[in-house]
């Protein structure tokens, strides 16, 4: 499970590559710019995939994907964009610690998934330590609209990350991670560029830099080490490692920006931390 160990932590580095990258371009535009970059680098194996395509494949298959891609990139983005317009960042980033808990709920309700108590009580002990790690602070300046809109989020996440494993057992992931970035940017980029507030490009090296660095790292390497870890672990376990995504967020902003922890933040990301490691040495459930 270290690909999905690695998943989580430039996730989690793209809140700061994100923040020195917003002070060039406007937000919505750095996304834009993020994942059509990032889809022409991956058109070569998008071609490889056209030419070596497997027969099983079939266009069932590829109506799945390009639902995935959906979910994946518009649909999950928009609702925690639009979600964070209205609340705090804080309220916003504990909900979606609640991740590893709906991927657990929505597998045995709707994929009829053998649910793992154990997993699922790791997923509980996550949300709540990332809601430590946050603190006190998600309380202010919430709005349940917003908050409404970032959960829904997690519902979507939960059947992507479960809907996914299916194409994974035909397709390479080195495959699907070009296709679903490709198509969710097809499909998010007239939102994206309708929700640019100002075209008006202010240059810098560092902010070219940790743009490149979101599409690279964050998008392209964080997707394909994602993809890598889910084809070889259940998606109940996978989804204790999003809960890692905002804790290493957390640390880096303390390394790098200088922000400080309280003791129920360091409590909190000793929780998050112990969840993930507990469940990488948890034995595979039998199906």
């Amino acid at each position: 499970m270290i690909y999905l160990l690695i998943a989580a932590f430039l996730w989690g580095t793209s809140f700061i590559a994100g923040k020195i990258a917003y002070d060039m371009l406007d937000p919505s535009l750095v996304v834009a710019i993020r994942y059509i970059l990032a889809s022409i680098i991956l058109l070569p194996m998008t071609f490889s995939f056209m030419k070596n395509k497997e027969e099983s494949f079939t266009k069932k298959d590829f109506i799945l994907l390009v639902i995935l891609g959906i979910l994946t990139y518009p649909l999950t983005s928009m609702l925690q964009f639009i979600g964070l317009s209205f609340t705090s960042a804080s309220s916003a980033t504990t909900i979606i610690g609640i991740e590893p808990v709906m991927i657990t709920i929505v597998g045995f309700i709707f994929f009829k998934e053998k649910a793992s108590p154990i997993v699922f009580l790791l997923g509980i002990i996550a949300f709540f330590g990332v809601a430590l790690t946050v603190g006190v602070s998600a309380l202010e300046n919430v709005s349940f609209f917003g908050c409404f809109l970032v959960f829904l989020s997690t519902i979507v996440v939960s059947f992507w990350v479960r809907l996914s494993k299916k194409i994974l057992t035909k397709m390479n992931s080195n495959y699907y991670t070009a296709l679903t970035i490709q198509l969710g940017t097809l499909f998010a980029l007239p939102i994206m560029l309708f929700l640019v507030k100002s075209w008006e490009i202010n240059y810098s090296l560092k902010g070219i830099i940790a743009l490149l660095y979101l599409v690279v790292g964050c998008s392209i390497g964080a997707g394909w080490f994602w993809n890598k870890g889910l084809e070889r672990s259940e998606a109940s376990k996978s989804g204790v490692f999003l809960a890692l995504e905002p804790v290493f967020g957390i640390l880096l902003a303390v390394l790098v920006l200088g922000e400080k922890l309280n003791f129920l933040s360091i409590i909190g990301i000793i929780l998050v931390i112990l969840s993930a490691a507990i469940c990488m040495i948890l034995p595979k459930q039998e199906s």
